[in-house]
């Protein structure tokens, strides 16, 4: 997964550089990396430091001294500056001046006008629907000076905007579930209208594209997507910065936007309700960074205003988009192509709910619905992948999973995390062994969380999955499969992997482990037997000379670090010492459990 370091949040900042001035404290130190707003407001007080001295140490009188300070296009400078200087400073002949889009908005009053009040000690009541930014400030101030800088959320607004369109997973650095600012709930808007997934870990937040909950989004090639969605209704009054972002995604995946609250945004940088329509630049570094993760060509020139906000974008864009593109052109399996069957997402929970008549029926039901030449299954609790169709002859293709924990609360206990890991461990093993036998023509293993078959192929089998037992039809549309000659293939990439929970209990764990085993009687495909006969050989040998393990625990800590690198080996030899146990009891919890789904 790439990582993206993001910029501090300017807004945090240049609260933080405006308190250290009016309390005469040292300003924070500044370094090229950080955004350009906050290098010139802090330049600027500086400037007026050295001139003027700090508050509350002023001679009496004028200094006589004139000042001008050219603040760009910097609408956050100007405000703060402005009743700074009339609160602190209101004899001194200082003149603010700036680009001309700047001079146009210097006498409308915003929120940061508000805050700039705050700071300098103003009391305003707070109101019931107060801007995140006056929150911000109140929160700021009231932690004065232990506040902590924070990563921008509006930046990562750019990268949300860029998994949604193109699928994939990054993380990014630095970012918490409990920030101070306002923008913070980009996650929550790209989560509810785009599928894209946000997952708080203690190195930032891991974005992926996952299915779109507002609909069905399939895309067919780099510039073409079919999008059944409801229109995204959005109230831009407390996030507008986050117009620009928002809009590019709707617009390249098709989808209308209903936005509200957007008054004000024809005063930012520039009028963005014109520049997204119009996709021009117009030195405004939001417009800009929205245009490059929607595809659209920034010129060089153009790109410099980005520094704004986020020196480092463009850089990391290229990488990130350069590498994208690289592994596309390098796998021929999943290589956009426009000639791609269409395809349907099926998840069974969605056929039981009017008729309650289990998961096969359910399955079923949808798949005899469907219209499309392939289908997608998927359990009703996993994470989709939202990868590209793929252009196959294939009539089952098997997909890889991967294992993850639920959200922590924090307060889990020894008990509880050592069955996550032992949890992760054991099904990387059995989805590398899954990918290896498959990669070889000898499949012996795929899942229904995550799989792609010819609608004809499945109705083909269907007599054949076993009607009797209440799950296993992944297992035995494969052994149909294979039986009647049809063929099978595998994607094993990041883009095409579905995510599935950790079970949160022991008792539900082997609740699902017994429910897997009870239907190994039924198996007749040769692969599968061998492969059974094999690993409950190796098993029933360790028990029987516990020296055995040393053969074993090589071959099968490979196969579960080359899914999950992370996996210590001391998790990994607790899975082995403690696996022939476990099999047993699910083997014999298995033949005897409950008919049930």
């Amino acid at each position: 997964m790439y990582k993206v370091t993001l910029p501090i949040s300017k807004s945090i900042a240049n609260r933080i550089l405006l308190l250290q001035a009016i309390h005469g404290d040292p300003l924070m130190r500044v370094s090229s990396d950080m955004p350009d707003d906050v290098i010139l407001l802090h330049d600027a007080l500086e400037k007026i430091r050295n001139v003027y001295g700090i508050p509350g140490s002023l001679h009496s009188g004028r200094t006589g001294v004139g000042v001008t300070l050219h603040l760009k296009n910097c609408g956050t400078a100007l405000r703060f500056l402005q009743v700074h200087l009339a609160k602190c400073y209101p004899d001194e002949p200082i003149t603010l001046t700036g680009d001309p889009r700047l001079m146009e908005r210097k006498g409308k009053p915003t929120s940061q006008t508000t805050s700039a009040l705050i700071l300098h000690g103003e009391e305003i009541p707070v109101t019931e629907n107060e801007s995140p930014y006056i929150a911000m400030t109140r929160r700021v101030m009231a932690d004065y000076p232990n506040v902590r800088l924070e990563f921008d959320w509006s930046a990562a607004a750019f990268w949300y905007e860029y998994i949604a369109i193109h699928g994939g997973e990054l993380l990014l650095e630095g970012l918490t579930s409990d920030s101070i600012q306002g923008d913070r709930i980009v996650a929550d808007i790209y989560f509810e209208h785009f599928g894209v997934q946000t997952t708080f870990t203690p190195e930032g937040a891991a974005i992926r594209s996952v299915s779109p909950k507002g609909g069905l989004s399939l895309k067919r090639s780099v510039s073409e997507t079919v999008c059944h969605a409801k229109p995204v209704s959005i109230d831009f009054t407390k996030c507008p910065d986050l117009y620009p972002a928002i809009a590019m995604t709707c617009e390249k995946l098709g989808i209308k936007l209903e936005a509200t609250g957007t008054e004000r945004l024809q005063y930012k940088e520039s009028d963005r309700l014109e520049a997204v329509r119009l996709h021009e630049v117009r030195s405004d570094h939001r417009i800009a960074m929205a245009l490059m993760a929607a595809d659209y060509e920034v010129r060089e020139k153009d790109q410099a205003c980005i520094s704004k906000s986020y020196p480092q974008f463009v850089e990391q864009y290229d990488k990130i988009s350069g590498e994208s593109r690289r592994l596309a052109d390098g796998q021929p399996t999943v290589k956009y192509n426009d000639a791609c069957p269409t395809i349907t997402h099926i998840t069974p929970i969605r056929g039981v709910n009017d008729d309650n008549l289990g998961k096969k029926h359910a399955l079923s039901k949808l798949i005899h619905a469907a219209t499309t030449e392939y289908v997608w299954l998927h359990d009703d609790d996993v994470v989709w992948p939202h990868a590209t169709l793929v252009h196959t002859d294939a009539d089952l293709i098997i997909l890889p999973l991967r294992m993850e924990s639920p959200l922590s609360s924090g307060r889990d206990g020894v008990g509880s995390f050592l069955l996550t890991r032992l949890q992760i461990a054991e099904y990387a093993a059995i989805q590398e062994l899954t990918m290896r036998t498959a990669k070889k023509g000898r499949a012996v293993m795929c899942s229904g969380a995550n799989l792609i078959v010819r609608r004809e192929a499945w109705l083909a089998c269907e007599a054949e999955l076993h009607p009797e037992i209440p799950s296993g039809d992944d297992m035995f549309l494969l052994e149909a499969v294979k039986r009647r000659g049809m063929t099978v293939s595998v994607i094993d990439e990041p883009d095409y992997t579905a995510i599935v929970r950790t079970e949160t209990s022991w008792s539900a764990f082997f609740r699902q482990r017994m429910r897997w085993a009870g239907k190994a009687p039924k198996y007749t495909d040769p692969d599968i037997l061998r492969c059974g006969l094999w690993v409950g050989l190796a098993n029933v040998l360790q028990l029987l000379c516990p020296l055995i393990i040393l053969i074993k625990f090589p071959i099968e800590y490979s196969l579960i670090k080359k899914r999950e690198p992370q996996t210590s080996w001391l998790v990994a030899l607790l899975l082995e010492i403690l696996y022939p146990f476990y099999m047993l009891v699910c083997l014999a919890g298995g033949f005897f459990r409950r008919r049930q789904w």
